[in-house]
């Protein structure tokens, strides 16, 4: 499909770089340094990859919304539960909460190759005339988006809207298992388009827009299953619709009481967060657009899709998860493990990864992997909302169940694939120091110039970061790149982690242990997300690189 040209309605942003920082400064001993945004360069893997040729088309910012028109800056931000499930408000700086109230959409599936059908359901409070126009987001000289289409006029038709002040309203369609709590729209059609061949692959950004300026986001990857790319770039959609709030129900309480959350949770609803992009604008985008400066072969996927076919992680040398990927299917990990044994290298850029076993189930209607299902079950539970028994595959197929992957019943703690595992989050408004370990023999953190007990201020530790635990899970040869102190939401002093090892296979897994190691890479805060905490940091840049680039050798060409 050809490139259409601009939409007249659509915005051109400026990037909005600068007003969210926060100047990085030391805050205990050591030297402290934060890099300003002309400071940051990333040397290209790779000049002749598809990738780092589409970055040299031109770009756009229209891709961005109009905050200006729509926002409202919040000093709370977006909130996370501890084991129990029970929701907190203790995680990361100020969001910026997008009126999407004006209109909301969803797509029927989170990923698509060319060639696919792509349906999409929009509503607004009453019908109107809106259009939509299809992103996809990379660097582009620093613009961070790639028009690739844009639709004729189109009527809406009025089938509900959810506000967190406002509740569901009028949506005839919408229902509520009143078992499960899932919530399922049922909307109407608004509209479809074929994902063209020459779209590459990456992730896309569908743009609604009424003709009053009314705008929210509906994300869509976009696949290459027959790549054999350098690295293959997993978002993690099934966390992101874990905390989907949209509607009133997610995977965790909507109070202190733990029976209040739903057990299961249907994609066939608009997201609540990231102005519809789930959660794409918090802590991934600034990833991605480092990735595509960066050239590297890279081709992305979705959680559901490595679910389904996890053999396809062996085409690739790398597997990169982004951001926040706490639900993993027994698929996943059981592909990301044979994976990193078959000599595949493994980078998570997160932390709380591969946390809750959960199972993908079809909707009413029968089509595939559009619910989630997790009963948040423990050995250990008191309460009985959480006991086994509440989850049916217990006892027949406890392999299934879905509780923690550390629980006695799967008996697979994370840290026996990252390294390191989950310990807790830190409380809003604290920005703990990243400190070098200076224990690297293999000398990375020499290659981007971090020194030992070096301490890079500003944000780059929190909200939930990963530490190591001494179960016995823990992999031989685990290298310390950074050892933080920290002080978590109950008062307790632990110690975040960045590590790596080399498994049998010669494969490299990295563990960022930190939510926010995008923000370390990039400076973009787009209306929707995060107001970032650090500018891009040249040192995290450079340790980004040089592991990959360890990877590469590592891993041979597939």
């Amino acid at each position: 499909m050809p490139i259409a040209r601009s939409p007249q309605r659509l915005f051109v942003l400026a990037l909005i770089m600068a007003g969210s920082v926060i100047l990085a400064m030391s805050l205990q001993g050591g030297p402290a340094r934060a890099a300003s945004l002309a400071d940051i360069t990333v040397a290209p893997f790779d000049r002749q990859s598809v990738v780092a040729q589409e970055n040299q088309q031109p770009g756009t910012s229209a891709w961005q919304l109009d905050d200006s028109a729509m926002m409202a800056h919040v000093a709370r931000p977006p909130g996370d539960a501890d084991a129990t499930g029970i929701q907190h408000d203790d995680s990361s700086g100020a969001r910026d909460i997008v009126d999407t109230a004006g209109i909301q959409g969803y797509a029927d599936t989170t990923s698509a190759v060319p060639g696919q059908l792509v349906t999409i359901y929009v509503s607004t409070p009453k019908p109107v005339d809106f259009m939509y126009a299809i992103y996809r987001i990379g660097w582009y000289g620093g613009l961070g988006g790639r028009l690739y289409y844009t639709s004729p006029t189109l009527r809406s038709r009025a089938q509900g809207i959810w506000t967190p002040a406002g509740g569901l309203r009028d949506c005839p369609t919408c229902v509520i298992d009143p078992q499960t709590y899932r919530i399922d729209a049922h909307w109407h059609p608004s509209d479809s388009f074929i994902v063209g061949n020459g779209w590459v692959s990456g992730v896309y950004l569908i743009k609604l827009q009424t003709a009053s300026g009314a705008e929210s986001y509906i994300p869509l990857v976009v696949r290459d299953d027959t790549a054999h790319s350098a690295a293959l770039v997993n978002l993690a959609t099934n966390t992101y619709q874990a905390y989907n709030t949209w509607g009133g129900y997610s995977f965790y309480s909507r109070s202190r009481v733990i029976s209040d959350r739903a057990t299961q949770v249907s994609f066939n609803r608009p997201y609540a967060r990231s102005a519809g992009a789930g959660d794409f604008l918090y802590w991934d985008i600034q990833a991605v657009r480092w990735i595509e400066r960066s050239g590297l072969d890279v081709t992305y996927t979705t959680d559901d899709a490595m679910s389904d076919h996890p053999e396809l992680l062996l085409q690739h040398r790398i597997v990169l998860v982004l951001g926040h990927d706490e639900y993993w299917t027994k698929a996943m990990r059981d592909g990301v493990t044979a994976a990193r044994d078959s000599g595949v290298s493994l980078a998570f850029w997160g932390a709380n990864d591969g946390y809750w076993q959960v199972r993908l189930a079809p909707d009413d209607a029968g089509n595939a992997d559009r619910t989630l299902v997790c009963y948040k079950v423990l050995t250990s539970a008191r309460d009985p909302s959480m006991q086994l028994a509440r989850d049916p595959m217990y006892p027949k197929h406890p392999e299934l169940v879905t509780t923690q992957f550390r629980d006695p019943l799967l008996n697979r703690p994370e840290n026996g694939l990252l390294g390191i595992m989950y310990l807790s989050m830190i409380p809003s408004n604290d920005t703990p120091d990243w400190v070098a370990a200076g224990t690297d023999a293999g000398g990375l953190e020499a290659q981007a110039h971090i020194a030992p007990g070096e301490h890079i201020s500003g944000g780059l530790v929190g909200y939930e970061y990963d530490g190591f635990v001494a179960n016995g899970a823990a992999p031989r040869g685990l290298v310390t790149l950074a050892a933080s102190p920290v002080v978590n939401v109950y008062g307790g002093h632990q110690t975040a982690m960045t590590t790596y090892y080399r498994a049998a296979s010669g494969a490299i897994v990295f563990d960022a242990g930190t939510l926010w190691w995008s923000w370390g890479l990039d400076s973009l805060a787009p209306a929707g997300g995060c107001r970032n905490r650090m500018l891009a940091n040249q040192m995290i840049s450079d340790l980004t690189a040089s592991l990959l680039r360890a990877m590469l050798a590592a891993s041979p060409p597939r």
